[in-house]
Formats: structure tokens, sequence, C-alpha cells
């Protein structure tokens, strides 16, 4: 469940990148600096968050009546 959240706020810094570069071409600065400023950064704090508790480890296999 936690690798999904990931994904999401890592797609959507990819759809907000996108805006940035459409908002600079049109030269909408105002929305340029609240994608930039607000959204992106907000996202990728996120991402950071939630990335530093995302644990590599395999599968826990139950075994039953096994004594080592």
């Amino acid at each position: 469940m936690i690798d999904r959240l990931l994904e999401a706020h890592e797609a959507t810094i990819l759809r907000i990148r996108e805006a940035i570069e459409r908002t600079e071409k049109i030269g909408d600065a105002g929305s340029n600096d609240l994608l930039m400023g607000d959204v992106l950064r907000r996202h990728e704090l996120q991402v950071w968050f939630i990335a530093e508790h995302v644990v590599e480890m395999p599968p826990v296999v139950a075994t039953r009546g096994r004594r080592g």
C-alpha cells in the first residue's frame, strides 16, 4: 500500500513538471510559480518522506511445527 502511494506521488510529480514546462512556454509566470513553489515541492517532500519508510524485505514464510 505504501508502494502504491509512493508511485502515485511520483506520477503526480511527472504531471506537475509537464505543467510547469507548459506554463513556462506560454509565459504564465503566476501559475508557473505556484506549481514550482507550492505544488511540486509538497509532492517531492511527500515522496522523500514515504520513500524513507519503504524497506526492501523478502516476504516472511510461516512454518508450522518447525523449531530450529
